[in-house]
């Protein structure tokens, strides 16, 4: 019997008949088919029906034809209000989201239309959809482009940043989709938290006998939100998994924790102390792990100095303080962990290389930070609210994404989410091509062919994306620049409009951008004519990124959407992910036996590296998990107790 499955090519099919028959009616009309949709799709989540049970349920075509007429109606809309028509490789993405999957979408292939797809089928249920971008100019850009879309159809849509006020964020959130930052819609939650537990409680029997009556017992009208039914996440791979190990934090200053702050001047006198203490002697340093061990000796002279000292205020041991302060001088580094700006510290995010200003370390780390730098010592922020990425994730009860890097991360995804991947097609052939990498015994050696290359290169006229890890990189390659007199611009890690400018141009004849390797991510590089007849773009990596989906991410860049397109990569012996294999290093150094590169390709072992410190990652990202599993269990073994 032939198989009745909806099939990609079926799927997009019956969405191109849907379009061509709305095609014909009036902006009214479209309404009133949002209407009867939104009708259904109420009717189903009221009889409990998945708003989004898999992939597999969606390819019935019993169950496809209401998601059908959707996206047909979205793709009609999206034709009047942008002029834009959607791929079906787009088509075929949208389809998998609203389904409930992670799409991975090749970079350039479109997501932010894409997106609206399963945001207009989840919203037709009525309890909202949120829309989650890895920052607040991208949730910006993505609204704008789709908002005159959803408004045709009659469909409210709504945006939150971190510069909104309550009363405007609250607005967003009523709205049936809503765009914004990740971090942000999670904070929001936090804030919600926070106002339940202030709520005055309900006296015994007060909710029985409301229901009696038919009454409920409102919520605090301070709620900034509503329940989280629905996400779709932009970037998911690294929302989901790059950054789960790194739990979202409400701090704030409470008068009452005021009164037990440190004295400004514990910091000053622990960074003295740390600047004494010999390594070995007094201390031991993990650079790995980033960790500091005192030693006997040590712990005998933090005492002895702080016997002699000024009376001091603590709000914590002193060796902490003096840890901190060692941490501060001995691990962490300006612009590579922090960046000093308008007086501030502003910390560099690890995985995307962007700055976070709203970000601080906590238990004295950003102060002793602060004090190393000669910059303002600010009180300490107190943990209000905390929670782990996976555990928000998990408070909605539905959940999508599209990345360009997916498939290797498949295990994890379906492991801590449920989710499967499917990857979609590109629309055009990829043209991209890689060169050999190139190894180097020492950094200094490593950055004089980069410059010798991006110099040999220029002559030719093809533009080029250098990727840094780090921002500290990005500056010593653009000092070299300068005194070549090679013209070239420098992206800094905050993505707004004027980072979005300059990397849409990156693509012209002979540009030369040097960033870190997340800037500007999400912005297309768009070639002129000169610039294909050049080759394309061509993307140097600087250094290998721990976890090889960065590194993919990166060279994704070049070649979009069937333009050509290439990228090598340089490795220095000195790079930071050999401090993970010292053995890999000095086979690396052994190679160039005194010359400045060596003749054999190590990528088959930098590969093998970057697998080993993926599963660790994996692991200490499954024990946050199990750890937060236990807590759960806890509490709720003590709730049952206290009933």
């Amino acid at each position: 019997m032939k198989s009745t499955l909806m099939t990609p090519d079926r799927i997009v099919a019956a969405v191109r008949q849907q379009q061509q028959r709305f095609q014909r009616l009036s902006d009214a009309t479209l309404r009133d088919h949002t209407d009867e949709l939104r009708r259904l799709r109420k009717s189903q989540h009221r009889h409990n029906r998945s708003i989004s049970s898999g992939w597999q349920r969606w390819k019935r075509p019993d169950a496809a034809e209401p998601m059908i007429e959707a996206h047909g109606l979205m793709a009609e809309a999206l034709r009047r209000t942008t002029g834009k028509l959607y791929y079906d490789v787009q088509l075929q993405a949208g389809w998998i989201l609203a389904a409930g999957s992670i799409a991975e979408m090749q970079t350039g292939e479109g997501k932010t239309i894409t997106t609206g797809l399963p945001a207009f089928w989840q919203a037709l249920a009525g309890r909202g959809c949120h829309v989650s971008t890895v920052n607040d100019y991208l949730a910006r850009r993505d609204f704008e482009t789709l908002q005159p879309t959803f408004e045709l159809l009659g469909v409210g849509v709504g945006r939150i940043d971190s510069e909104m006020s309550l009363a405007e964020k609250r607005q967003a959130y009523r709205c049936e989709v809503t765009y914004g930052p990740g971090f942000e819609f999670g904070f929001d939650f936090l804030r919600d938290q926070i106002a339940l537990r202030s709520a005055p409680r309900p006296r015994l029997g007060m909710r029985h006998l409301a229901h009696l009556r038919g009454q409920s017992i409102d919520k605090p009208h301070s709620l900034i939100g509503r329940p989280l039914a629905c996400a779709v996440i932009d970037e998911a791979d690294s929302v989901l998994i790059d950054e789960a190990n790194t739990p979202l934090i409400l701090s704030g200053q409470e008068h009452a924790m005021r009164q037990a702050s440190s004295d400004p001047e514990a910091y000053r006198v622990a960074d003295i102390l740390a600047q004494e203490l010999q390594p070995e002697e007094d201390f031991s340093l993990d650079p790995v792990d980033r960790k500091i061990s005192f030693t006997p000796t040590g712990w005998f002279r933090i005492h002895e100095h702080f016997a002699k000292a000024n009376p001091l205020r603590l709000a914590r041991a002193w060796s902490c303080y003096v840890e901190n302060a060692l941490r501060a001088r001995q691990i962490f580094r300006r612009d590579v962990d922090y960046v000093v700006r308008d007086g501030e510290i502003q910390i560099v995010d690890q995985n995307t290389g962007r700055i976070h200003p709203e970000r601080s370390w906590r238990n004295g780390l950003h102060q002793a930070v602060q004090t190393k730098e000669r910059v303002a010592v600010v009180p300490e922020q107190q943990t209000q609210a905390r929670i782990t990425r996976q555990r928000f994730i998990g408070q909605y009860d539905s959940i999508c994404g599209l990345t360009g890097t997916a498939q290797a991360a498949a295990r994890e995804l379906k492991d801590f989410y449920r989710l499967s991947v499917v990857s979609v097609p590109t629309h055009r052939p990829c043209h991209r091509f890689g060169l050999p990498s190139r190894h180097f015994s020492n950094l200094q050696t490593k950055h004089a062919s980069i410059v010798a290359e991006i110099r040999a290169r220029h002559a030719n006229g093809g533009p080029m994306l250098v990727g840094t890890r780090t921002i500290a990189e990005s500056r010593t390659l653009s000092a070299a620049l300068h005194n070549c007199g090679i013209p070239h611009r420098t992206l800094n890690g905050i993505q707004d409009e004027a980072e979005a400018d300059l990397i849409a141009i990156a693509g012209q004849p002979g540009a030369i951008t040097i960033a870190t390797n997340m800037a500007g991510r999400g912005t297309d590089i768009a070639l002129t004519d000169a610039s294909r007849a050049r080759g394309g773009l061509h993307v140097i990596a600087t250094e290998h990124h721990p976890c090889a989906r960065v590194d993919r991410q990166l060279i994704g860049r070049a070649a979009r959407q069937g333009d050509p397109g290439s990228y090598q990569f340089f490795v220095s012996a000195e790079d930071e992910i050999f401090q993970h294999a010292p053995q890999l290093a000095e086979s690396i150094s052994a190679r160039c036996s005194g010359a400045p590169e060596a003749q054999h390709d190590f990528s088959t072992e930098i590969a093998r590296l970057q697998n080993d410190l993926e599963n660790q990652a994996y692991q200490r990202r499954t024990q946050l998990t199990r750890a937060d599993q236990w807590l759960d269990r806890v509490l709720e073994t003590v709730a049952k107790e206290a009933v």
